[in-house]
């Protein structure tokens, strides 16, 4: 018997780390079943180059999305129904933003990527999943960082067992409310908490990881994990120096799609093939990323 293709999507696939990921994919495939890749992209054109720069493969095909748009979501549910089959294998939710500003609107923005575009793509997907399919979620190191900064009780409500995606939801959503108020320390955000749109963002994330894995997947064996890349050069910190290759933090997502399920915990985090607490436990870290934090923005300044 053939073995059977998979269909995989990589959101923000057009450059840095998601292209990194559709090469690896590519390489993978040459020595079995070619796998159809969906190389999602908000921008069309630079998805068409991105597809390009690859060589113009016929297993990989360009999809526009927007994850921060439900119309663009139910369009690419539509376009998987149509296209194949109504079939996904493994999604890779690798699109996310870093926006500048300090201000409610760019956060909101960040939020509307970050963490409830990652919702609401997986509700809409996950019905299209085969059995022992898998979800990647990209998020970052930072998120259990600043969740040490969080109240012991702001704490437990992240990582709660029974917590629900209604609930998380709501977290957020006192978030925004006191970060456009400026009461984030009434509500137990530390003011020490750099970059709260991003970071917070991905320690959202990683929680909604954990609640949709006991929420969804007890159906059809399938898998979602949260996952770190690294800090890899990409235009999304100005490849700053010190970072590691995004081909590097391509190999730390694809450890999560690669490696068989009874080695992993569903609904976990991981960085380079180890599992990560969700909320750091090493004070001297986080001291160390909140004092570098502050030099990068005095350079930016």
């Amino acid at each position: 018997m053939t073995e059977q293709k998979r269909v995989i999507l990589v959101t923000g696939a057009n450059k840095g780390i998601g292209f990194e990921v559709v090469k690896k994919l590519l390489q993978q495939s040459s020595s079995k079943a070619t796998d159809i890749i969906l190389l999602g992209s908000r921008d069309i054109k630079r998805g068409q180059d991105a597809i390009q720069q690859l060589g113009s493969p016929t297993n990989v095909h360009l999809l526009q999305l927007d994850t921060s748009s439900k119309e663009s979501i139910i369009a690419t549910t539509k376009e998987i129904k149509e296209k194949y089959n109504g079939h996904l294998d493994i999604l890779i939710n690798n699109a996310a933003i870093a926006p500048r500003e300090n201000t409610i609107e760019a956060t909101r923005t960040a939020f509307a990527t970050n963490y409830y575009g990652i919702e609401m793509l997986n509700e809409y997907l996950i019905p299209l999943l085969r059995e022992n399919g898998r979800i990647a979620n990209v998020a970052s190191g930072v998120g259990p960082i600043v969740s040490y900064l969080f109240s012991k009780e702001l704490q437990q409500k992240y990582t709660s067992p029974t917590l629900t995606t209604q609930e998380l939801d709501n977290i957020v959503e006192d978030f925004l409310s006191a970060f456009e108020s400026h009461n984030l320390e009434r509500i137990g955000y530390s003011s020490e908490i750099p970059f709260p749109a991003y970071t917070i963002s991905k320690a959202a994330l990683i929680a909604l990881t954990r609640v949709q894995a006991r929420e969804y997947c007890s159906n059809k064996n399938i898998s979602i994990y949260s996952v770190c890349p690294g800090f890899c050069a990409t235009d999304l910190n100005d490849h700053a120096a010190g970072s590691r290759s995004a081909a590097i933090g391509a190999d730390s997502i694809l450890y999560v799609i690669d490696t068989p399920t009874n080695e992993l915990e569903n609904g976990v985090f991981y960085q380079d093939g180890k599992k990560l607490p969700e909320i750091c436990d090493d004070e001297a870290k986080v001291k160390a990323f909140v004092e570098h934090s502050k030099t990068l923005l005095k350079s930016k300044q």
